[in-house]
């Protein structure tokens, strides 16, 4: 019993906040703030998309602390930055588990990304 306790808590203090930050930017802007956020830490990765929103960058971070200086020192700090909206992940088993970004770093990206993919940004 006492084994198993120890292996919970373990795990629960090895458990990161995973969520979702949709970034809405300036005409003009999108190719240079995907490439700065994407190099923040704690930003796994960022993508130009289409929508109301013109970058979704997954991030990975111990505490809700740090993810509010992410976002407000950093993230909304990055020239360009308009807006921002959080999603963070609920699934608890994402959390338990390998993340999304270990997983992905396994295999090979079925549409590799092209250069000057985002040029027309």
């Amino acid at each position: 019993m006492i084994r198993r306790i120890a292996h919970a808590r373990s795990r629960i203090n090895k458990m990161k906040l995973v969520s979702n930050v949709l970034i809405q930017l300036a005409p003009g802007t999108t190719k240079t703030a995907a490439k700065v956020i994407s190099k923040i830490k704690g930003v796994k990765m960022a993508h130009a998309v289409t929508g109301p929103f013109d970058v979704i960058a997954f991030v990975e971070v111990p505490d809700l602390t740090t993810l509010s200086d992410l976002i407000l020192a950093k993230i909304q700090n990055t020239e360009g930055v308009q807006k921002t909206q959080t999603a963070i992940v609920a699934n608890a088993r994402t959390c338990l588990g390998p993340t999304f970004h270990e997983i992905e770093r396994t295999k090979p990206h079925p549409l590799p990304l092209l250069k000057g993919q985002l040029d027309n940004f």
